[in-house]
């Protein structure tokens, strides 16, 4: 696990990570769950509004492009992404991006690569502050996140994960990498 709306959910923020094999899987009713060539985006918060489709649309590129299997991305509010960040990580405060890999690291071909659940209010707040649009924030969390669930970790890889970051988030055109955003800040 590694930290960093026109469509609503009937769901709220209290089920596990959206991981299809802990449940039986039905296909999706247009309620903010979205299954998309190999990527299920969920929609757990109710606040939020923003380009859905947009969003879905750099899910299916990105999965077509970078991750050789399917995962989850799973929109919380910041006191769902709170309990989990409190219970993964320790942290008793909310986190923009969690991720939940399935297997080891980088250990080949997977069926399901994992969750990457994302919290749509604090990735408001930020794209406010980066100048940035929502979308485009939730497209640099997802990037974050399926490096995450291909065994990446910028915190002990000595700047792999920062470079192949940097390097997707220009060949995906997106305004500026997490990483990169992370230690200009510092």
């Amino acid at each position: 696990m590694s930290s960093s709306s026109n469509l609503e959910s009937d769901d709220s923020d209290n089920g596990s990570p959206a991981h299809p094999a802990a449940r039986r899987w039905t296909p999706p009713r247009r309620t903010g769950c979205e299954a998309a060539e190999g990527v299920l985006l969920l929609n757990r918060q109710r606040t939020t509004r923003a380009d859905w489709d947009l969003v879905r649309r750099f899910l299916r590129r990105l999965s077509a492009e970078l991750a050789p299997s399917g995962f989850s991305v799973c929109l919380l509010s910041d006191r769902g992404i709170r309990r989990y960040n409190k219970q993964f990580r320790g942290v008793d405060q909310p986190t923009d991006v969690l991720s939940f890999p399935v297997g080891g690291p980088r250990t080949g071909k997977r069926e399901y690569l994992g969750d990457i659940l994302i919290s749509v209010e604090t990735a408001r707040d930020n794209a406010g502050r980066f100048g940035l649009r929502l979308e485009e924030e939730l497209q640099v969390l997802a990037l974050h996140g399926v490096l995450h669930l291909l065994g990446y970790d910028h915190e002990r890889d000595h700047g792999e994960m920062a470079r192949l970051e940097r390097r997707w988030t220009r060949r995906l055109g997106l305004p500026q990498s997490l990483t990169e955003r992370a230690r200009s800040s510092r």
